[in-house]
């Protein structure tokens, strides 16, 4: 039985291995690159990104073959990025949209897709609804409908142009002088390396846990429920940090 993939505004979630397998993620971004050349037949390009979750790599790869394969440029992210990077790219890399490997805080066996459109901000339900529809028009086609290898993926840092806005509005001058520490836990999550190294950077003393890449996320869903935050608290009494 084919699974019936449903995008809300946070888009499709669902457990790896019965529902979101590579059969079924094929299946989407076919949709999704039907609905991106139906707004812009030609030229256009799409940005690829993840969160650490497993097989995030492999699923960037398969989505890039197809999108070139309707004639749309993959700007690939290598690294795992958060979705407000991501988003903020997309307006920058002036986009056609980006498709995003992430299931947010859903628990490890969980992943989706999130599609945002070319304003960077999520897919509303005329765009979702579109693209649910070319995934039912690719089912009746076969699975066909897409053409030979079109253009190379192109990488896209979207580090870099974020931290850079960051560093525009936020006063890292008064951080500093406020002479606080900081403990960031960023549960094993895409946020490793964005806003820990912009205090860094300030001049903030910032102490990290859960900083490193975990499929698992510790075993649990990858949000900071109270419950959760044992390693943070305790960080913070070792250095004698302000702030979590």
């Amino acid at each position: 039985m084919t699974t019936q993939i449903k995008f809300g505004t946070s888009g499709w979630r669902a457990v790896m291995a019965e529902e979101f397998t590579f059969a079924n993620v094929r299946r989407a971004v076919h949709g999704i690159a039907r609905y991106v050349v139906s707004q812009k037949p030609k030229g256009a390009k799409v940005i690829v990104g993840r969160d650490p979750r497993f097989l995030g790599e492999t699923l960037c790869t398969m989505a890039s073959e197809i999108l070139s394969a309707y004639g749309i440029t993959p700007l690939v992210i290598a690294e795992a990025a958060p979705t407000p990077a991501i988003s903020y790219a997309v307006t920058q890399a002036k986009a056609d949209g980006a498709i995003n490997f992430t299931a947010s805080h859903n628990p490890p066996e969980y992943n989706g897709i999130k599609f945002s459109t070319p304003d960077g901000a999520p897919a509303l339900p005329e765009a979702t609804k579109r693209i649910e529809t070319e995934i039912a028009a690719f089912d009746a086609a076969g699975g066909n409908g897409a053409g030979k290898k079109g253009p190379e993926s192109q990488s896209l840092d979207p580090r870099r142009m974020y931290l850079s806005r960051l560093r525009e509005i936020v006063d890292l001058n008064v951080i500093r002088k406020a002479g606080i520490r900081v403990v960031f836990d960023p549960f094993w999550g895409a946020a490793r390396g964005y806003s820990d190294e912009l205090l860094r950077e300030g001049g903030v003393a910032v102490e990290s846990v859960h900083d490193y890449r975990d499929v698992l996320f510790g075993g649990h869903a990858p949000e900071p429920d109270d419950h959760l935050l044992g390693d943070c608290r305790e960080k913070m009494r070792e250095t004698k940090a302000q702030i979590g």
